[in-house]
């Protein structure tokens, strides 16, 4: 961004401050049609520098970027090909190693979650339940919203695995354009505001769990048990 561009917002907000405190100070000194003609001129030298700044502003402000989002297809593409850590579009947001002695865990809770889980099962016999939250799709219209997403609650109790889905969180996104100072006579605020639909093929914030158990755990409480390498 150029010294103008950084300055010219100061100098305006200056400008309008000085300009309001000079027609407030000679309102006191004109009535009748000198007043209403000092109002007139005051509001013609502010229309005069909206349409200045109008055309010193860039016409966005955000830039045209190719999303890296997938479909709902290539997303289960990559996890039935265990090439979704390498993907760009699909990211960790959390993980939790839980220790784990017992020889049978029960998963029947997982369903509460609504969300695609799928096992691991380790080469080994660590005591150690792994856990790792993923999610896809996190970028809209050059906006990656990664932190804003909130996370499930991941706990055992007992032998079952427990996992409460994360709060909703609703996130809205505005433009600001250039047209706001001339808004009044072509009408539309300030922003746009991003609220049509997504692509339902390429589904935003799309999450999953990936779980991944010692290698003599057995899994109890649900007849439907994906595990990676299997689909």
């Amino acid at each position: 961004m150029s010294v103008i561009g950084i300055l010219l917002p100061f100098i305006i907000l200056v400008f309008i401050i000085a300009l309001v405190f000079l027609t407030v100070f000679f309102g006191k000194k004109y009535t009748g049609s000198k007043l209403t003609k000092l109002l007139l001129g005051t509001y013609f030298i502010i229309l005069v520098v909206a349409v200045i700044v109008y055309y010193c502003l860039p016409n966005s402000t955000i830039d045209s970027v190719e999303s890296p989002n997938m479909s709902f297809e290539q997303i289960h593409q990559a996890i039935e090909q265990e090439t979704f850590e390498n993907v760009e579009a699909i990211k960790e947001k959390e993980r939790w190693n839980i220790p784990f002695d017992q020889a049978q865990l029960n998963i029947q809770y997982l369903d509460n979650i609504n969300m695609y889980t799928i096992f691991d099962q380790k080469e080994n016999d660590d005591q150690t339940i792994e856990i790792i939250y993923y999610v896809a799709n996190t970028q809209f219209n050059g906006y990656d919203f990664y932190d804003e997403i909130p996370t499930p609650t991941i706990s055992i109790q007992g032998n079952s695995l427990i996992a409460n889905p994360a709060m909703e969180n609703e996130v809205k996104l505005h433009s600001f354009h250039n047209d706001f100072v001339i808004s009044q006579f072509r009408g539309g605020g300030i922003t746009d505001e991003f609220d049509e639909r997504f692509n339902d093929d390429k589904p935003l914030n799309y999450d999953f769990l990936i779980i991944r158990v010692p290698k003599n755990l057995e899994l109890t409480g649900s007849e439907f048990v994906n595990f990676l390498g299997e689909q």
